[in-house]
């Protein structure tokens, strides 16, 4: 799918002050005791996970970036970052103990988060690979 554009590119890495914001968001957070609107039960989480932008054919957009998710779904997930993603799409890579799991996310929205941007959307597709090599300094 990717053989193409397959190439090594740098990441950029999570700043100290996004990552102190999203622990911060997860430690203030109070407990919804409404009813929920969505299907899947929302978990608050701040992980870091590597994405890059994804054109519409799913082709990689600029380098990697490293960001810190908000929330997970089963079939959605939300992060945080420094500056907004204009993408359609994004690859997303998840590295959960000694697992590795690589999805195409459909962005549906974005919002200013304070100082940060919040966005998110959905699964739409399980990647073999990461789009790209990332080289890490």
């Amino acid at each position: 799918m990717f053989a193409d554009t397959k190439n090594r590119r740098p990441l950029q890495k999570l700043s100290q002050e996004l990552s102190d914001f999203a622990k911060r968001q997860f430690l203030n957070s109070t407990v919804y005791k409404g009813g929920e609107r969505r299907q899947d039960k929302r978990h608050t989480m701040a992980i870091p996970v590597v994405v890059i932008r994804l054109d519409e054919d799913n082709q990689p957009i600029g380098n990697p970036i490293e960001v810190i998710t908000r929330d997970v779904t089963p079939t959605s997930i939300g992060f945080f970052h420094v500056q907004p993603l204009e993408a359609p799409r994004l690859a997303v890579q998840l590295k959960l103990a000694d697992t590795e799991v690589n999805l195409v996310v459909l962005m549906e929205w974005q919002a200013d988060a304070g100082p940060f941007y919040g966005m998110g959307g959905a699964y739409i597709e399980k990647l073999e690979e990461f789009p790209v090599e990332i080289e890490v300094d």
